[in-house]
């Protein structure tokens, strides 16, 4: 049985200026509110006294959030803040927070 935990994400949307050959900037940055995400939790170094519980969105979460449909997506950040791009030309989508737990890798609620 796969084990799961639920989480809660402040997201937000940004205002971009520029183009893929000059580079884009975020002139502004919309907050939306929360939303929840059920994520898959993964053991890692099974069996030995470092053994840890992690977990993390996926790309198919992340699109729907932000309504991607199917568009390749590149991320960066940390296991609580997710920034969002698009993966053909780095346009800037948004950007999520956890704020359910102070830690997803280990998980640790808040």
């Amino acid at each position: 049985m796969t084990k799961t935990i639920t989480t809660q994400w402040q997201w937000a949307t940004y205002d971009v200026w520029g183009n893929a050959h000059d580079g884009y900037d975020v002139n502004d940055v919309y907050r939306h509110g929360t939303e929840t995400l059920v994520l898959t939790v993964n053991t890692y170094n099974q069996g030995t006294p470092p053994q840890f519980d992690s977990a993390s969105p996926t790309d198919r979460q992340l699109r729907r959030v932000f309504g991607l449909g199917k568009t390749q997506l590149d991320t960066d950040g940390d296991d609580l803040t997710i920034y969002v791009n698009r993966a053909r030309d780095g346009y800037p989508i948004g950007e999520l927070h956890c704020v359910s737990h102070k830690s997803l890798s280990p998980i640790q609620p808040v």
